[in-house]
């Protein structure tokens, strides 16, 4: 095979079979327990990256038409398949990149390599979004978003690594380019890969794509996209009357989930016996900031007479009915100084006229979805979808239930953690000149220490473009509670909370 030559892989012997042999390893791939024709519809060519050591390198992106089963719901389904044509073996794939060897007529051989993993392929599509190249036909082109056009040109220097993807039928693989720290999280990006290209984009890659066109901070934006074209044959049509659509076929987005979570640090800063105050108000604040963000681009409205009429209702049954299965569990002070507090959240409730707005949340949040990108910039990870015509603070309690239980568990595994004041100057400079005169730390309070998180989260919730009326209410402070009694039984009785925290009452 000549090296200056242009090869096309889908035309040389054997290349659609090692592909088929390959595809039903795919988690992706739709038909994984038989042979299926595969008839190519579309794709791309990109060009080589300078450097590569391989002068027979192409790179090319298949779209291929599967043939499925009798009896599934579709007759066909079409898949996304990105490779790199080797002449010779490559680190710059890697093995668990390969997918096959093919022997060409003139006796050379041709490796095949998953795009998706191969750092040539990699740099060239990151390249093809960041210049929002076009190919010469047309069909695809590149697109940056949020100054993606304004990064360092993508070389054959990155690293790259098999991440989970967000999105359903899509390979994601995190690059990190050679000259960037692996605390860096800013200048690295996660490349998704769609798998099952539609002309619809998935629901969550709508969501996240129309937040970051919104000037949206708190989400891993979208950086850049690579759309591409297929012929779209019509039922009981021939290819003859086929025609050309478009969709998205790689999507490049901030690293932010794969970003240190807010669980772990919260943790690891406990462990310590630090205190993660000021982290907990820029969480509060995120969260806050991306609900108005989701309220601004997808609407919100009040509730009606109705809803918040059946809420309360439900409310108040909730809450009785998990004070009910677990009252036993407190001793008779406890049970007694709880009642009275239950029995003022259900008339509080019953008595409730305040509407609060429903929109858009995440629905299912918790604080290992929140992730630091970048210093005091938080992210939070759309991993799990969205839930429509909700209340915010359900997000909100999410958060800091999942750092209660956490809590809990430090405390179970460690039942005494030394405090590590933060001092200042002044303090420490005296302590330098007066060692004995250091004054022994108390060990850690986890009630006062998850107290002090709870408050600057919500001080941080009310800071921001949100609508805090919904933290501010007896909604809120009654499903906390309900939540509190349902960990306190799950922890046999172990009791993190403060009823200050709960309703600012006195135990």
């Amino acid at each position: 095979m000549s090296p200056t030559g242009r090869i096309r892989g889908e035309e040389q012997p054997g290349f659609l079979d090692i592909l088929s042999n390959w595809l039903p390893h795919q988690h992706w791939f739709p038909a994984p327990r038989s042979r299926r024709s595969l008839t190519r519809v579309g794709g791309l060519r990109l060009p080589t990256p300078e450097g590569d050591p391989d002068p027979g390198l192409f790179l090319e992106l298949h779209i291929f038409e599967v043939e499925l089963a009798e009896g599934a719901e579709e007759s066909v389904a079409r898949i996304s398949v990105p490779v790199a044509l080797r002449t010779r073996p490559s680190v710059l794939a890697g093995k668990s990149a390969f997918i096959g060897k093919l022997s060409l007529q003139d006796g050379a051989e041709l490796w095949v390599y998953d795009g998706a993993r191969d750092r040539a392929f990699l740099a060239a599509i990151l390249e093809m979004s960041r210049r929002q190249q076009g190919t010469r036909n047309g069909r695809s082109r590149g697109e940056a978003l949020a100054d993606f056009n304004q990064w360092e040109p993508f070389t054959l220097q990155l690293r790259r690594q098999a991440v989970d993807s967000m999105l359903p039928n899509t390979t994601r693989t995190l690059v990190q380019p050679a000259a960037v720290d692996d605390s860096d999280w800013g200048r690295q990006v996660a490349v998704d890969f769609i798998r099952r290209p539609q002309v619809d984009p998935q629901e969550l890659a709508e969501a996240v794509l129309r937040l970051t066109t919104a000037h949206s901070t708190t989400i891993p934006r979208v950086l850049g996209t690579v759309n591409g074209a297929w012929e779209e044959r019509l039922p009981g049509a021939d290819w003859v009357s086929a025609e050309w659509e478009t969709g998205q076929l790689v999507i490049i987005r901030e690293a932010g989930a794969e970003a240190p979570n807010s669980l772990n640090l919260a943790r690891t800063a406990l462990q310590g016996g630090r205190s993660f105050k000021s982290s907990a108000r820029q969480l509060g604040q995120t969260l806050g900031n991306f609900h108005a963000d989701l309220a601004g681009a997808f609407g919100a409205h009040p509730q009606s007479a109705e809803q918040l009429k059946a809420m309360a209702a439900r409310a108040q049954q909730q809450l009785l009915d998990q004070w009910r299965r677990i009252r036993e569990e407190f001793d008779e002070d406890e049970a007694a100084d709880l009642n009275e507090v239950i029995d003022l959240m259900a008339m509080q409730l019953r008595d409730a006229d305040e509407p609060l707005m429903l929109q858009r949340i995440h629905g299912r949040l918790t604080a290992d979805r929140m992730h630091l990108l970048a210093p005091e910039r938080w992210v939070v990870s759309e991993a799990g979808g969205f839930e429509e015509h909700a209340l915010g603070l359900q997000d909100v309690i999410s958060v800091l239930m999942s750092m209660a239980n956490m809590v809990m568990e430090v405390a179970s595994e460690t039942p005494e953690i030394v405090q590590d004041p933060e001092r200042s100057d002044e303090a420490d400079q005296e302590a330098d000149d007066s060692a004995e005169s250091t004054p022994v730390p108390d060990p850690v309070n986890f009630g006062q220490w998850y107290e002090e998180l709870s408050s600057q989260f919500l001080e941080g919730y009310r800071s921001s473009d949100a609508d805090s009326g919904g933290v501010d209410s007896v909604f809120f402070r009654a499903a906390m509670l309900a939540e509190a009694l349902d960990l306190f039984s799950r922890w046999q009785g172990q009791w993190v909370f403060r009823p200050s925290m709960l309703l600012q009452a006195e135990n």
